[in-house]
């Protein structure tokens, strides 16, 4: 009975310590994403950000999507909105070609343009997985190894994301830049549609869980002193 006794003391022992350390990570975890949230919200540092973003995206989603003309330039004081302006490439060269006939020195390009919230896409989420990172008690080394993979595999899906979020687009309007098929669209429309902020969420976590938990437990997450 003592032997019975002491299991279960042990055991709730046991227990203790582990909400103990779940707490103490989540409040570190509030507190550091906190802080990196108030940086980033800095109208300096969120001018940096959106410009690390869009300088690959916008030649990327141009060779993803020939037929249109992409810009991509920043919206907001805080730098928190990609303004992505578009016209039919055909239609560009077209007027580019009218332009040079009648020698004005630039071509009046008419487009649209689409507004999609930069922290909502990527920044927010990307801080979300780095604090994880930062949090896992794992060396220094492969922290920065797994947040440059692990920025990188998240920039995709993103970069996936606002793919899905333009073809759908392009295929709306009077003059549609692009005419997807019918199966094909609806296809698209069905993944974009998964594509939530809840997704966005899970795909950093899933990340976290391929990059950093195969060298780690729960246990030895939970219970690691972590110096940051």
């Amino acid at each position: 009975m003592d032997e019975l006794g002491n299991d279960e003391k042990h055991a709730t022992d046991r227990m203790k310590t582990l909400i103990r350390s779940a707490l103490k990570y989540f409040a570190l975890f509030v507190v550091l994403y906190g802080i990196l949230t108030a940086i980033v919200l800095i109208p300096k540092v969120g001018q940096v950000c959106n410009q690390w973003y869009r300088s690959p995206t916008q030649p990327v989603l141009s060779w993803m999507l020939p037929k249109a003309y992409l810009q991509i330039k920043p919206e907001g004081d805080n730098f928190e909105t990609l303004n992505i302006q578009f016209a039919s490439r055909e239609q560009v060269d077209r007027q580019m070609t009218e332009a040079k006939k009648t020698g004005q020195p630039m071509a009046n390009i008419v487009g649209a343009n689409n507004l999609v919230n930069f922290h909502n896409l990527f920044l927010s989420f990307l801080l979300f997985y780095v604090v994880l990172v930062l949090l896992s008690p794992i060396s220094w080394k492969s922290k920065l190894i797994d947040l440059v993979a692990g920025s990188l595999l998240f920039y995709a899906y993103t970069v996936i994301k606002l793919y899905l979020i333009l073809l759908i687009f392009f295929n709306e309007g009077d003059n549609p830049i692009y005419q997807t098929g019918a199966t094909a669209l609806q296809i698209a429309k069905n993944v974009r549609f998964c594509m939530t902020l809840g997704t966005s969420v899970l795909m950093a976590l899933l990340i976290w869980a391929v990059l950093v938990l195969k060298r780690n437990n729960w246990m030895g997450l939970l219970g690691a002193r972590t110096a940051l």
